[in-house]
């Protein structure tokens, strides 16, 4: 397999450069700040994004923040002025649509092909190459990349063009986050009047209510109803996920009342 530029070892990013190496892939990753120690030979670890592009013609963008991946894309010594002329960038950063289609036309001028590919986990493990991803583009820009989204994905789904891999992530979050939401009123109220937790959740787990929220979310929830509140970072996460839903579905009219009412599990968190 060609070398590949990876850029954000953060839980995600570094849950993909595990898979991709495991699988033989020749990975150079940049990011100024995580560590991910590998003994692996296959596995480098880059000083800055302009060595790590130059390495590689697809280039995996999994930067925490939005607002670092323009200053990556389009920085003097960044991404697209250091990658071989022609690179496939394929942006999983979660973003509106519109600043996908923003940042592809400034990735095409410099002469360079962005696909967005929005992640979503499924019920396996990341590092294991359990993970659907949402990919926006043309037909021939993802025939040209899907051999490497194989590589570290189990679900890839051409969902139009681009800005639409993150138009189904931002759907999908909002059921997510809806469903969250809901889980966290009903084993409130069924704790509240006198059932185990315990029997409750398994209960649920079993039955017609469940979802994935309720599946793999149980020991936050467990803190988040208890008065504890959520980590910071996994607040700020739903928050920012959550007003770029609301900022999507306006483009079309009045946000619908499921994605505003689910603003309120921000309070619970």
């Amino acid at each position: 397999m060609a070398n590949l530029a990876l850029y954000g070892l953060g839980e995600m990013g570094a849950d993909i450069a595990s898979c991709l190496v495991t699988r033989g892939a020749e990975v150079h990753a940049y990011d100024p700040v995580a560590d991910v120690p590998t003994a692996a030979d296959n596995f480098h670890r880059c000083a800055t994004a302009a060595e790590a592009a130059r390495t590689a013609a697809v280039h995996l963008v999994v930067v925490k923040r939005p607002d670092d991946v323009r200053a990556l894309l389009f920085g003097a010594d960044g991404l697209c002025a250091a990658a071989p002329p022609g690179s496939h960038v394929v942006l999983h950063t979660t973003l509106t649509p519109q600043t996908v289609r923003e940042l592809a036309d400034g990735v095409r001028q410099q002469g360079h092909t962005l696909l967005d590919a929005a992640l979503s986990r499924r019920d396996g493990l990341v590092r294991d190459g359990s993970l659907s991803l949402f990919v926006g583009g043309t037909t021939e820009e993802l025939t040209a990349v899907r051999p490497v989204l194989e590589r570290y994905a189990d679900n890839v789904v051409h969902a139009g063009p681009t800005g639409a891999g993150m138009t189904v992530k931002l759907c999908n979050n909002w059921l997510l986050y809806s469903n969250r939401h809901a889980a966290l009123q009903a084993l409130g109220t069924g704790r509240a009047l006198g059932v185990d937790p315990d029997v409750l959740r398994g209960a649920l787990a079993a039955s017609t209510g469940s979802s994935w929220a309720l599946a793999h979310y149980s020991d936050l929830d467990e803190a988040i109803i208890t008065g504890q509140g959520a980590p910071p970072v996994v607040r700020d996460r739903t928050t920012s996920e959550l007003r770029m839903a609301r900022e999507m579905a306006a483009t079309g009219g009045q946000v619908p009342t499921s994605l505003q009412e689910t603003f309120a599990l921000l309070d619970a968190m």
